[in-house]
């Protein structure tokens, strides 16, 4: 008999050993099964309650002592077929529960951040923001925007992105720093922040990403964040900022 088979069916070891002895010679009592197997016969009697259970062994009581006999052996295909039932049910109310299970630390999306440089590293962002706009169904937003240095460093493509834009109707709001010229875009509006808000750095979000320019000299630096909660952070600052703008300043192109 092949026990491996046995064991991959649910019996344990030694509920194997009983077994066999039982198909050896049927109807044996406790005591014989433990001197036919050597296994205690305290252990014998907690392991014939688990095979009765299963299914698999059954028992008469004759002149006051009980006597055990192996189940047919379709009984094994039974059991089978009852564990997997019960699996499939556990396995269902599982992936209920899999929200709750799920360690906290990883409940939380862990930000990726990389860093990007100079022309090559600015179209790739630039790509990205169309691609994750188009996924998210996001707006693309930006504070202290730098138009004009964006357009110097990426050339002909700034202007291509911008025609992609319009392409796939990508929609963007910038807040402008006062000193910055605004190049008309469509399905773009803009309002001009006060003097004394200039930021040092241009912060350009699309999707659930959060991206920071560096332009430091004929250098550019970029800072990419990805993650949704950050993102979503600054959305609402922008949010706040936009409203704070009076409605004269801004510029619908």
């Amino acid at each position: 008999m092949d026990t491996d088979i046995l064991l991959q069916a649910g019996l344990s070891q030694r509920e194997i050993i009983l077994y066999r002895a039982l198909i050896a010679e049927s109807e044996q009592t406790a005591s014989e099964l433990s001197k036919r197997t050597g296994l205690i016969r305290t252990n014998v009697y907690d392991l014939l309650n688990t095979l009765i259970k299963k299914g698999i062994v059954a028992y008469v009581i004759r002149n006051g002592m009980k006597y055990f006999s192996a189940a047919e052996p379709e009984k094994i295909l039974d059991f089978v077929d009852q564990e997997k039932r019960e699996l499939d049910e556990v396995k269902e109310q599982l992936q209920q529960m899999l929200p709750q299970l799920r360690p906290l630390h990883l409940k939380q999306e862990r930000p990726i951040i990389e860093v990007y440089e100079g022309k090559e590293g600015l179209k790739t962002i630039l790509e990205m923001s169309i691609r994750e706009s188009l996924r998210t169904k996001k707006e693309i937003i930006g504070i202290s925007v730098q138009q004009q240095k964006c357009r110097e460093l990426a050339g002909p493509y700034h202007i291509r992105w911008y025609k992609d834009r319009e392409k796939y109707n990508v929609k963007s709001r910038y807040l402008m720093s006062a000193e910055e010229a605004v190049i008309p875009v469509k399905y773009t509006l803009f309002k001009i922040l006060p003097l004394e808000a200039k930021n040092p750095n241009e912060i350009f979000i699309f999707g659930d990403v959060t991206t920071q320019f560096f332009f430091v000299g004929d250098l550019f630096t970029a800072i990419v964040i990805k993650n949704k909660e950050i993102t979503q952070k600054y959305r609402d600052y922008f949010d706040f900022l936009w409203g704070m703008m009076i409605p004269q300043r801004i510029l619908n192109y």
